[in-house]
């Protein structure tokens, strides 16, 4: 139980610390914050910018998302998850490496 409780925080810290990257991105566009926004730009595709802009930018709730789409819930966060997958293997950091990365600017 306390593994799964580790595990759950660690995957909260991943997210937030996605979060305030993505952020920084759309201020900055040089090193790894440049690198991301190509990530963003190449590798997503259209509906996932969409969401993780939604998301992570405007810090919508899955729930206001998939209503204002038209989607359902599952459907939001199935594609945020992708998206997430796609940003890590394509700049080959995890939330840990953002979060000190943001620590260090």
């Amino acid at each position: 139980m306390q593994e799964k409780k580790l595990n759950m925080f660690a995957k909260q810290e991943e997210y937030m610390a996605l979060r305030q990257y993505i952020k920084y991105i759309t201020a900055s566009s040089g090193g790894t914050a440049g690198a991301m926004r190509r990530a963003i730009n190449a590798e997503l595709t259209k509906r996932q910018r969409q969401l993780v802009s939604m998301y992570y930018l405007q810090q919508m709730p899955m729930q206001e998302i998939a209503d204002e789409l038209g989607l359902h819930i599952s459907s939001v966060s199935r594609t945020l998850k992708r998206a997430r997958e796609r940003l890590k293997s394509s700049l080959s950091y995890g939330g840990r490496t953002l979060l000190t990365s943001l620590a260090e600017s």
